[in-house]
């Protein structure tokens, strides 16, 4: 295989070390305002920049930093870390007020999005401090060496933490504490681990011989596969005009599936075909597999069309939001590659590259966007929630404020606290929902066979409406056996449901219902089936007696504590 990418000059090691110590150190300040509740960790809005710039600047130093170079490489990456400024910032503001609302789902989609911002960019800042024309040869060999890099280098520090662990435990074994307590210690993890991480890619990086050769082996696997993901494109396509799209759609997730199988073509096609060389197959093959690869816009667009369905009944959420990016940027890919082909038949890797630098761009621009108010998902899924409750499609008391708590963040929290100041006085039960939202659980549009399925015990009963969608939402599609049980649990002279599900293969699941000021509230239930997994129970649920049984030992309150007993089985 030819080295398309140059081979790095040497790395610089005492100063790549000396930026990995500092990146260590600065992580651990951080690390201590937010265990302990003190400046910046108590304002996002500062909080969020500092922790950016502290992870992805010394990073993206380490990764691309040459002898010969430093000065323009150190240049190019302040410029990106300082556009990385301004999106952290305002995610920092969406997180604010601190401990108002919950903000996972904010702090995950922001990393991951930065992560992609900072891997795209990377090969950019590397071909641009290497003072060499853009080629899409070279873009895709950094690619692949940053990827493994980082890849290699990862598991190293994880063995490190590893290593460090079992020494602790060795010696505190024969009672020396002393290194068990000086592991666990952040001021020497936090150093060391970021050292270990700097030397596993300065390591790495000196290693590009090796890392190539792996990328061949890598190219070589996804070659054998690729004609196999092509084939399965073209018989599933070749299958719909005889099973229609219903089927599709009744799956709940025919959109993701879509997407999933587009992306991994376009990834494949990708590794295999490069500008400039020859293609990997025979020509019939070729030919074959890019008349398959032809056939990806059309995936595309069922996609697309599986995401207005949803969009079109529910309105739009952040997933959605997320759904529809990635639907136009496999479009745009695979318009692209099927434009290429239509124009240069055989030669149509030569146009791959164009296509790819372009959106790499885009790529870079959209993970940056998204984290800024020009493209706040969460402010668009909020207002596109409201707007279903003021044209009447639900009701407010049916607006799922569990959702926009755990996932919107300050819009949400903005929005629902200025309701809550109206419903205060007027509308308790709305006040509650706001105050304390729980997850909705969504009826499904074939209930009616859910139903049909149920078999009901002791004797068939009328199932309270409102109990109908937890039944529906927890067993439609998983089990192929459904009983509802009415049984009075706690003996307070009201009965209780449990939904009972089991499968042709012996997987047997259970949970309770009960209700809690007016709401069902959900019970956990643990099966103790028979011993031997090949047993039918079947008969056994529909025909035994129903009972309930004491529990063996009662919890324990100790003041204003209590516990309860689990027996070990």
């Amino acid at each position: 295989m030819s080295n398309d990418a140059p081979a790095p000059a040497s790395p610089p090691r005492n100063l790549m070390l000396g930026i990995a110590l500092v990146q260590g150190i600065a992580l651990l300040l951080l690390w201590r305002a937010l265990t302990h509740e003190t400046w910046p960790a108590t304002q996002p809005v500062v909080n969020f920049p500092l922790w950016t710039i502290a992870v992805t600047y010394p990073a993206l130093l380490l990764l691309s930093l040459e002898s010969g170079r430093i000065l323009r490489t150190v240049i190019r990456v302040s410029l990106f870390a300082a556009v990385l400024i301004l999106p952290a910032a305002y995610i920092g503001w969406q997180a604010s007020p601190q401990g108002e609302f919950p903000i996972e789902s904010l702090v995950f989609v922001y990393v991951v999005t930065m992560g992609i911002a900072c891997f795209k960019a990377l090969m950019y800042l590397q071909h641009f401090a290497a003072d060499a024309p853009v080629t899409y040869r070279t873009l895709f060999r950094y690619s692949w060496r940053n990827a493994l890099v980082v890849g290699l280098t990862a598991p190293l520090v994880w063995g490190v933490a590893l290593i460090l662990f079992l020494w602790g435990a060795l010696f505190g074994a024969i009672g020396i504490d002393f290194f068990a307590d000086l592991f666990a210690r952040d001021w020497f993890l936090f150093p060391v681990l970021a050292v270990v991480f700097g030397l596993g890619v300065l390591i790495f990086r000196r290693l590009a011989t090796v890392i190539d050769g792996i990328t061949s082996l890598l190219e070589g696997l996804i070659r054998l596969l690729f004609p196999l993901v092509v084939s399965v494109v073209t018989i599933f396509l070749a299958t719909l005009p005889f099973t229609g799209l219903q089927p599709l759609w009744e799956t709940g997730n025919g959109t993701a599936l879509l997407m999933g199988i587009n992306i991994i073509a376009l990834f494949f096609a990708n590794a295999v075909y490069q500008p400039g060389r020859r293609p990997p197959y025979p020509l019939i093959v070729h030919r074959l597999l890019y008349g398959g690869a032809c056939l990806l816009p059309i995936v595309s667009l069922l996609a697309f069309y599986g995401l207005y369905l949803r969009i079109a009944q529910y309105g739009w959420t952040v997933e959605r939001c997320w759904a529809l990016v990635l639907c136009c940027l496999m479009a745009l890919f695979s318009a692209g590659y099927a434009a290429g082909i239509v124009r240069r038949r055989d030669g149509w890797p030569e146009f791959l590259g164009g296509v790819n630098r372009i959106m790499g761009w885009a790529i870079v621009a959209l993970t940056l966007l998204v984290n800024t108010p020009l493209l706040d998902f969460r402010a668009i899924s909020l207002a596109s929630q409201f707007a279903r409750v003021e044209r009447g499609d639900i009701e407010i008391h049916d607006f799922d404020f569990f959702y926009a708590r755990e996932h919107l963040a300050r819009p949400a929290w903005l929005r629902t606290q200025a309701l809550l100041a109206e419903a205060e006085d007027s509308d308790e039960r709305l006040a509650e929902l706001i105050r304390d939202p729980r997850p909705q659980r969504t009826p499904l549009a074939d209930a009616l066979d859910v139903w049909e399925r149920v078999v009901y015990r002791p004797a068939p009963f009328d199932v309270p409406e409102d109990l109908r969608p937890f039944v529906e939402s927890s067993y439609a599609a998983i089990y192929d056996n459904v009983m509802l049980v009415e049984v009075d649990l706690n003996g307070d002279g009201t009965p209780e449901y449990v939904v009972i599900g089991s499968t042709d293969y012996a997987l047997l699941r259970a949970e309770g219902f009960y209700r809690q000021d007016g709401e069902w509230v959900s019970l956990n239930m643990i099966g103790n089936g028979p011993a031997s997994p090949d047993t039918d129970f079947g008969p056994s649920l529909q025909s035994g007696a129903i009972e309930t049984i004491p529990p063996e030992f009662q919890d324990l309150r100790i003041g204003d504590v209590e516990f309860s007993v689990v027996p070990r089985r």
